[in-house]
Order: C-alpha cells, then sequence, then structure tokens
C-alpha cells in the first residue's frame, strides 16, 4: 500500500475527509445530533487506518465545523470543543492500533476502542447539554448508553467494513 507523502496530499486528503463528515452528518443530522444518535459520519474516524494521519486531522476538522453548525439546534461551545477532541482522539487511537499494521482485527479493535473514547467523552458532557439537572444515572443512562450503540453501529457495522474496502482497494493500485 502507498502511503500518502507530500504537505499537498496531506492537505488535500484532511480537507477531503472534513467536507465528507461535515456533509455526512448534515445528510443524516435527524440522527447526528441529541443523546439517541447514530452519527454515520463517525465511521470515517476508523479509515485513519489504512490512510493515516490526515484522516485524523480531517475527521477533527469536520466535527468542529458541525458542531459549530448543527442543524435545527443552537451550536454549543462544550460539543464544539469536547466532540470535536474525541474524533481527534479516537480516530487517533485507531491510526495507532492498525496504521501499516492493517488486519481485520486490528481495525475491530481500534474502531472499539474509538467507539469506547467518543462514548466516553461525548457520554460525559451530552446529558449537561440537553437536562436541566444532571445526575451520575442520567451520565450513564443517557450519555454513555445513549451514545455507544450508535457508536457501535458507525464504527463497527459501517467504519471498519469500509476500511477494509479502502484497504483491498489501496493493495490493488487501483
Amino acid at each position: 500500500m502507498k502511503s500518502l507523502k507530500g504537505k499537498a496530499a496531506f492537505t488535500a486528503v484532511a480537507a477531503l475527509f472534513a467536507a465528507l463528515y461535515f456533509a455526512l452528518t448534515f445528510a443524516f443530522a435527524p440522527i447526528s445530533f441529541l443523546p439517541l444518535q447514530v452519527r454515520v459520519s463517525d465511521a470515517l474516524l476508523v479509515l485513519s487506518a489504512v490512510l493515516g494521519l490526515p484522516v485524523v486531522y480531517g475527521v477533527f476538522l469536520g466535527c468542529l465545523l458541525a458542531n459549530i453548525f448543527p442543524v435545527g439546534y443552537p451550536p454549543n461551545p462544550l460539543d464544539i470543543v469536547f466532540g470535536s477532541l474525541a474524533n481527534l482522539i479516537s480516530s487517533y487511537l485507531v491510526y495507532r492500533v492498525a496504521y501499516g499494521r492493517l488486519s481485520g482485527v486490528r481495525v475491530a479493535a481500534g474502531a472499539v476502542l474509538s467507539a469506547i473514547s467518543v462514548t466516553l467523552i461525548v457520554g460525559s458532557y451530552l446529558p449537561f447539554i440537553i437536562l436541566p439537572e444532571v445526575s451520575w444515572s442520567d451520565v450513564v443512562w443517557i450519555g454513555y448508553l445513549g451514545v455507544l450503540p450508535g457508536e457501535l453501529v458507525a464504527q463497527l457495522a459501517i467504519g471498519v467494513p469500509l476500511a477494509l474496502a479502502l484497504r483491498k482497494f489501496f493493495q490493488k493500485g487501483v
């Protein structure tokens, strides 16, 4: 598999993933926001296993933009900062686990770690955005158990097969 080399290629791929993340978040806006969300665009986090650091920076920037301009909701500073950082951290975890040593097991393991990371970060602040008063049970039930299923769908069910298909595409040199 050929790696992306040069500043122009790195910047182009990062910009492409920022745009893809932003567009997918808006295309699926009704399920991209709030506690029981399946942010389909989070499937892109897993692609850092194949394309490396440009994806990490691209999904961070795309998430930042999507959270600055949410559909139907006012932007929230907690979501803008911590949601975007969740993507940066999570995609970087996938990159560290699987980039350069791609296998189905490594990609899936990276996706699980990524989903847990997003869940812990986003799930910790999300109840504070949507509820007037928050208890620990709200954080667990609304935050963690509200976010984790959607993250597993996006990253394991969509992102892992997408990453493995993309790997085959690059290995063939097409």
